[in-house]
C-alpha cells in the first residue's frame, strides 16, 4: 500500500473528558490519553458559542442525497460529494476512542445534513489507532466492517457508523466484542453475509493499517477534523458547535 505524506503539523481535536474519566477512572483515563486529545494545546480558532452563534445563511442546496465515491485502496478514506463547491472536511476516527463517540452523538446528525445536501465534501478515515494500547483488535474489526460496507453499499455508511460506536464498551472493564460479534453487528445494521465474511476474514486490514498510518505521519489523535486543510478546535462534543463554523465556511466559498 502507498503511504500517504502530509507536511503540516497538526494537533488533535480539542475535546472534554469528565464525563468518560468519571466513568471509566484510571483505566479510562489511560484510554483517553492514547486517543490523543488535549485541552492544551492550541489550534485553529473556532466559534465558542456553538448553536447559538449567529451564523449566515446557506445557499440552496446543490443536491438532495449524497454522492459517494466507489472503494478505492489508493485513498485512505472514504469520500462523500468529491466534486462540492463547499469546504472539504476531513474526520479521523476510532470506533474505540470514547471522544470519538461523544462527537458522534453531537455532530452526525448536522454532518449527515449538509453531506445529503451537498454542502460539503467529507472525508472520513476510519483508523484502528487503539489496538495497540488495547491490545486487542476491536478497533481494527469495527473500521474494516465500516469499509466492508462501503464497498458493498455507501448507503450503508451512517446505519454501520452508529452501529460500531454502539458496540463501544462503556469503561475499558466492560467486555470487548470480539470480530465474530462485530461482524454480526455489521449484518444486524443492514450489511451482507459478504461483509461479514470480510470482516471475518480480516479482508480490508492491510487497507486501515494504511489509514493508521495517516495518523501517524500528520501526529494527531482522534477524533480530529480539518476544514480545507485547516485543524478545526472547537468543543466537539458540545452540539452544534462545528456546524456554526461550516455553515460559515460553506457561506464564504458561495460568495467567491
Amino acid at each position: 500500500m502507498t503511504s500517504h505524506k502530509n507536511s503540516r503539523e497538526l494537533k488533535p481535536l480539542m475535546t472534554t473528558r469528565r464525563g468518560v474519566l468519571a466513568a471509566g477512572g484510571v483505566a479510562a483515563t489511560l484510554l483517553l490519553a492514547a486517543c490523543g486529545n488535549s485541552e492544551s494545546k492550541e489550534g485553529t480558532q473556532a466559534s465558542d458559542s456553538g448553536a447559538s452563534d449567529a451564523a449566515p445563511a446557506l445557499p440552496e442546496p446543490t443536491q438532495s442525497e449524497a454522492v459517494s465515491v466507489p472503494f478505492d485502496e489508493s485513498k485512505p478514506y472514504l469520500e462523500f460529494n468529491p466534486d462540492s463547491e463547499g469546504p472539504a472536511v476531513e474526520l479521523l476516527v476510532d470506533y474505540r476512542c470514547p471522544h470519538c463517540k461523544l462527537f458522534a452523538e453531537a455532530q452526525d446528525k448536522d454532518i449527515r445534513e449538509l453531506v445529503e445536501k451537498g454542502y460539503i465534501n467529507y472525508r472520513v478515515y476510519p483508523r484502528p489507532m487503539l489496538d495497540k494500547r488495547t491490545g486487542l483488535t476491536f478497533s481494527n474489526d469495527t473500521a474494516s466492517a465500516v469499509v466492508a460496507s462501503w464497498v458493498e453499499d455507501p448507503k450503508l455508511f451512517w446505519d454501520m457508523n452508529e452501529a460500531m460506536f454502539a458496540l463501544q464498551p462503556e469503561s475499558p472493564e466492560d467486555h470487548t466484542p470480539d470480530t465474530a460479534e462485530v461482524a454480526e453487528a455489521a449484518v444486524k445494521a443492514g450489511a451482507s453475509e459478504e461483509v461479514k465474511k470480510a470482516v471475518l476474514d480480516e479482508k480490508y486490514r492491510e487497507f486501515v493499517a494504511t489509514v493508521e498510518e495517516v495518523g501517524q505521519e500528520r501526529e494527531v489523535g482522534t477524533p480530529t477534523v480539518y476544514i480545507d486543510g485547516e485543524e478545526w478546535m472547537g468543543d466537539g462534543e458540545q452540539p452544534g458547535t462545528l456546524k456554526v463554523d461550516l455553515v460559515k465556511a460553506i457561506a464564504a466559498k458561495a460568495k467567491k
